[in-house]
């Protein structure tokens, strides 16, 4: 459908590890409170659990979007809108991710949201307009 816009996300198994991991530390974190009192371990095991959490609310925030207007990408609990007129292309390569060449020479990664090769062809069509 035109104008809808295309969403990349993290991966589901991702987002899952990330949440259980979380959600572990901080309940062991707890229960070693509980029993041991103030320790390394239930101070090392607190702060493991915010980590965590911030982990896993940023790959809950990560995506990339296409819109007729542009490409959006958030990621590290940023986010960066590209107009689309200043994309110039698109290059993958294999263990570096996807990356996008703006009309100026420089380079913007991408964050990895699934399968590279097909989000890089999906971006390509989405530049060049034959996503239509």
């Amino acid at each position: 459908m035109p104008g809808t816009p295309v969403i990349f996300r993290s991966p589901a198994w991702l987002l899952w590890f990330l949440g259980i991991a979380s959600l572990a530390s901080g309940v062991g974190g707890g229960l070693l409170f509980l029993n041991e009192g103030v320790s390394a371990y239930s101070i090392g095991l607190a702060i493991l659990a915010v980590l965590m959490v911030a982990g896993f609310t940023d790959a809950l925030m990560t995506r990339v979007e296409l819109n007729p207007e542009g490409l959006v990408r958030v990621a590290n609990f940023r986010r960066r809108f590209i107009p689309r007129a200043q994309i110039d292309g698109v290059t993958w390569e294999g263990g570096t991710g996807v990356s996008i060449r703006l009309t100026d020479g420089s380079y913007v990664r991408l964050p990895d949201v699934g399968n590279s090769q097909a989000r890089a062809n999906s971006i390509r069509a989405w530049v060049t307009g034959t996503d239509r």
